[in-house]
């Protein structure tokens, strides 16, 4: 796609090339799962850039320090044109779902014991809590103990703890997109998720073959 950072492996180096991120001009109303989908990616973006955050202090394994910054703008990119179709949709935005972790994020819109749900207040409504797990299978969320074990981790032990928890954390980007290409109804969130499907797959594909690499 081309509205977004992508990762090209160019004589053994990573190289990044950013292009603008915009949506198409015409869209079609919003569903609900339009807007869990949306909602959910928030705070899974954010886990991504808190991940890249820690490598500086934890690592000076090249590839991951390349990688960084790339990780973190996109992310964020994409966090700000999630947050403009919110307020396009006229639902509760960003202030409500930013800084969550995305396991406490599905833990309040299931009603698990992490909170009362959030099934009536627009957020939710018309999806049943089987399916937003099923669009955010919980084998896919960090946990606090997952990042408890990456911030303690240093060198080698965190390059192979960073590329494991990655991966699944893309695996997961990928499960949501791909739900919300079939179940959605806006072309701008399809466009989105499409996008996020290429960059999060050659992303994970990356991580894997540094930890073939670096033996983990």
């Amino acid at each position: 796609m081309d509205r977004r950072e992508l990762l090209q492996v160019v004589a053994g180096g990573l190289v990044l090339t950013q292009v603008p991120v915009t949506f198409a001009q015409d869209d079609e109303e919003f569903n609900a799962v339009d807007i869990m989908f949306v909602r959910m990616m928030i705070p899974h973006h954010e886990g991504a850039i808190q991940m890249a955050e820690l490598i500086p202090a934890r690592t000076d394994r090249e590839e991951l320090l390349d990688i960084r910054m790339g990780i973190i703008e996109e992310q964020e990119a994409e966090i700000d044109l999630m947050c403009d179709l919110l307020d396009e949709a006229e639902v509760t935005g960003c202030d409500e779902v930013g800084g969550m972790l995305p396991h406490e994020m599905g833990g309040m819109m299931r009603g698990d014991g992490m909170g009362d749900g959030m099934h009536d207040d627009g957020m939710g409504d018309g999806m049943h809590p089987d399916e937003m797990e099923e669009m955010m299978p919980r084998e896919h969320m960090m946990t606090h103990d997952d990042r408890r074990e990456l911030r303690r981790a240093e060198n080698e032990e965190f390059d192979c703890l960073f590329a494991e928890h990655m991966i699944r954390h893309h695996e997961g980007a990928v499960v949501m997109s791909e739900y919300v290409l079939d179940d959605g109804a806006s072309e701008r969130v399809a466009d989105l998720a499409e996008g996020i499907i290429d960059a999060q797959q050659e992303e994970l594909e990356l991580m894997e073959e540094w930890q073939d690499d670096w033996d983990c």
